[in-house]
């Protein structure tokens, strides 16, 4: 007598040592009709809950057969419960993953992880082995052919973020002997290259020069990228529009949105001086460039037919080219100029101006120190203040910053 209930498909046999076996086999009716999958071992002894999770397997590759059969057009569905694969397909729909990351980094982690879940060990392909299966010295394998680089340091974050979170929500599936077994991982040192910067006057160099020759749009994605700290994604998605460009619920402001992690920006375009009563203008350069830039559409920053340049390279091949052009008649505009340097040069720009680090993440909106501590430069004007500090020589800062802040007439 079997002191279990036996899942659908599964049989059993006394083996010569005495033991059972429990076997899957795929009914005939199906094989007939060319489902791969014709039986498997599923294990000896098993509790009931251990044939069912081994079971659950096979009969969801079955399952999943059926659907696309009946339906060419479905997506085959990977997942295998209790898999590495599965997990990963369950990790992407969990409320644990779309809460924490934005819907703009998903698709790297995605890719990241499904290209753990290829990774060929000795054992056979990662995405197929059991999640208790993996311990320090698998995990420090699987780092091990990506190598010490940026991919394989997204795999250890990435995989560590995975299992810490959809631990609690199938505890049964994780190994006890090691609550995480990417913490085990030791990651190699790499020297990490430093992106370049541009300054406030190479930007507007750039900007004059491309309106001179009829891109307006392109000086403005250099302004919105250097002045505003934009991604060069957000400016190219249109997450810079012209609604957001003193409209008439914040006259005195543009308002913008960081696509990667959905902040939304209001900066002042101008304050009124409280002695005087006179208006400052804050970003009054800018200004006059946004004030050159065609109206192709709704976004600041679009093609000449009005669609956006979207997520791809279009719009920084745009602004090499131009830059390029540029060059050749001004050469202040730098081989490389791009429209990240000109966001890394604005990073650098608040730490020259002396602003403290909580000033900088207001106007970057950067959620952590860390996160925004990795983009201002060393530059040399940085160094010298610093020294300057030091030794008790520092003025203090100009109340504003010489290419802006400048005042104008009292409005009516």
């Amino acid at each position: 007598m079997i002191p279990v209930t036996l899942p659908q498909y599964t049989s059993f046999k006394k083996l010569a040592s005495g033991a059972t076996g429990y076997y899957w086999t795929c009914p005939t009716l199906y094989r007939k009709a060319g489902c791969p999958y014709l039986s498997a071992p599923l294990g000896v002894n098993l509790s009931e809950k251990e044939l069912h999770e081994a079971a659950r397997v096979w009969n969801d590759r079955l399952e999943e057969w059926r659907r696309q059969k009946a339906n060419p057009l479905h997506e085959t569905d990977t997942s295998r419960y209790g898999t590495v694969e599965w997990l990963v397909n369950v990790y992407l729909k969990h409320s644990s993953f779309t809460e924490r990351v934005a819907e703009f980094s998903r698709p790297d982690y995605k890719r990241v992880l499904d290209r753990v879940c290829d990774v060929q060990l000795e054992k056979g392909r990662v995405g197929d082995a059991r999640v208790a299966n993996i311990a320090v010295s698998t995990a420090e394998k699987i780092y091990e052919t990506f190598g010490g680089t940026r991919m394989g340091e997204k795999v250890v974050t990435y995989c560590k973020a995975m299992w810490k979170r959809m631990k609690p929500h199938y505890p049964d599936l994780f190994r006890t002997d090691t609550p995480n077994p990417w913490d085990g991982v030791t990651l190699k040192r790499r020297k990490k290259q430093t992106k370049g910067h541009v300054d406030r006057e190479t930007v507007y160099t750039f900007a004059n020069g491309a309106i001179a020759n009829g891109r307006g749009e392109l000086a403005a994605a250099a302004v919105l990228a250097f002045e505003w700290l934009m991604r060069p994604s957000s400016i190219g998605a249109g997450y810079a529009p012209w609604t957001g460009y003193r409209a008439s619920d914040h006259p005195d402001k543009i308002r913008l949105k960081h696509r990667k992690n959905d902040e939304l920006a209001l900066h002042p375009l101008e304050y009124t001086d409280e002695e005087t009563g006179e208006i400052v203008k804050l970003y009054e350069d800018a200004e006059k460039v946004l004030a050159q830039a065609p109206r192709y559409g709704t976004s600041i920053v679009c093609k000449k037919n009005g669609v956006l340049f979207g997520d791809g390279t279009f719009l920084a091949h745009e602004v090499r080219e131009m830059a390029d052009k540029i060059r050749k008649t001004d050469k202040r505009v730098p081989e490389g100029f791009s429209l990240d340097k000109c966001r890394h040069g604005g990073m650098t720009e608040l730490e020259e101006s002396g602003l403290t680090e909580g000033q900088g993440q207001v106007l970057s909106k950067h959620k952590t120190a860390a996160a925004y501590r990795g983009y201002a430069k060393e530059t040399e004007k940085r160094v010298l203040e610093a020294t300057k500090k030091r030794f008790g020589h520092s003025e203090p800062a100009e109340k504003l910053n010489k290419n802006n802040g400048r005042k104008t007439k009292k409005e009516a």
